[in-house]
């Protein structure tokens, strides 16, 4: 068997199995966050999901006009019923009707990878209708309402939330949380913002250049890390930015900064095989991902928490954690893979791999259940790796090509 490619095509059927397929609901398209609450979508599963339609098309899983019935719902389910506030949406809602889950805050992440998926399938479909609901939900996005200064840089808010105590906020009278001031997951961000008329070239440069870049060291790899230092940070955006072949304005390389990264997230691991035995040259990878005590942000060393300041880990290896890196290391990735299927088939269900493994003492636990941000990285850098489909459809976008322009990045 061809494990990238099973992998492949049973992440795809996650997507399309555990959306709502109900074309008389209100929230068509709405793709769950975790598979055993599947009463709450997440935004940005549908992100990675409107994405996966396009592979599944691609790869021939599922018709064109399938795909394109999909885009076409899931679109207008966003552009009509689901909640925003200012075109940013809310990190969680009800699955059947779009209705916001109690409390959750409007997210500029979560909204950015919706979008990213939105691109995929303007890209790809070429249906008027699918042009015309994209071009609604990107144009009602006010970029500048979500950019404060900090520090005397432009930055964009992290998220609002109108509810005191509401998710983020808590007890908190400010309605806005936090900033995109360090690096992380955030980088298409930047690019979606920049395609916008409404966003000056000072501005999207300003945004772009106004995070940290820390630049630390794990055994023989320096790179710039993101203070908590999971390895989803390097590989969301990537997804859908080729970053293989563009540098930025001053020359950076963020494709061989993921490559850095992932061989320090597995020189980690191989430096805490004592404390996690189940750690080896092939069994690696630490992301935030569900642990025999839930959903948690797993990271390592360097890192900026000064609680945990060689890493946090519960010594739960992510599938995905590994699987979200191919196209930048196959040559340790692959070799993960196939030690998963050989020596953990329980890990390997009816949507592929779950989403973590662990073992506490002689005891080993394999999550039975699915996230959908995970299974959404898997398979975009799966089919990234063997046919580049998202990247090309999404760097030749319109939007993305005057991102490019208006941020100086260049190909190689």
């Amino acid at each position: 068997m061809d494990i990238i490619k099973e992998e492949l095509r049973k992440s795809f059927y996650f997507f399309w199995e555990m959306a709502n397929r109900d074309p008389q609901s209100p929230g068509y398209g709405l793709v769950v966050d975790d598979s055993g609450k599947p009463e709450i979508a997440s935004i940005a599963s549908v992100g990675f999901g409107l994405s996966a339609v396009v592979i599944g098309v691609h790869n021939g899983f599922i018709s064109y006009d399938q795909g394109l019935d999909s885009a076409l719902k899931t679109l207008r389910t966003f552009a009509e019923r689901i909640p925003h506030h200012l075109g940013f949406f809310m990190h969680y809602v009800l699955t059947a009707t779009g209705l916001p889950r109690n409390n959750a805050e409007y997210s500029t992440i979560d909204t950015a990878i919706f979008l990213n998926g939105a691109v995929t399938a303007d890209a790809f479909f070429d249906n008027p209708e699918v042009h015309r609901l994209f071009q609604t939900i990107y144009d009602r996005v006010d970029w500048n309402a979500f950019v404060f200064d900090y520090k005397g840089k432009p930055t964009f808010r992290m998220a609002y939330n109108p509810v005191e105590g509401g998710d983020y906020r808590w007890n908190r009278k400010d309605p806005w949380i936090w900033q995109w001031d360090m690096t992380a997951e955030q980088l298409s961000m930047y690019f979606l913002a920049a395609g916008s008329d409404s966003v000056s070239e000072e501005t999207a440069r300003g945004l772009y250049h106004g995070f940290s870049r820390k630049v630390g060291k794990y055994g023989d790899y320096e790179y710039v890390y993101s203070p908590s230092n999971p390895l989803f940070v390097y590989q969301y955006s990537h997804a859908w930015i080729d970053f293989g072949h563009y540098v930025d304005d001053q020359g950076f390389d963020w494709a061989d900064n993921t490559r850095k990264a992932t061989y320090g997230n597995r020189e980690w691991c191989l430096w805490h095989r004592d404390r996690f035995p189940l750690f080896s040259e092939n069994m690696w990878g630490i992301t935030a991902c569900l642990t025999p005590r839930g959903y948690r942000g797993q990271g390592v060393a360097p890192t900026d928490n000064p609680d945990h300041p060689d890493g946090h880990c519960e010594g739960v290896v992510a599938p995905s954690a590994a699987a979200g890196s191919l196209p930048y290391a196959p040559e340790i990735v692959v070799p993960v893979l196939n030690h998963l299927w050989k020596h953990y088939p329980e890990s390997f269900g009816k949507y592929g791999f779950t989403d973590g493994i662990s073992l506490e003492g002689d005891d080993l636990w394999i999550s039975s259940r699915y996230i959908g941000i995970d299974k959404g990285i898997t398979v975009l850098m799966l089919d990234n790796y063997l046919h580049g489909t998202i990247w090309n459809l999404y760097m030749n976008h319109p939007v993305i090509q005057k991102a490019i322009r208006k941020l100086g990045f260049r190909k190689r």
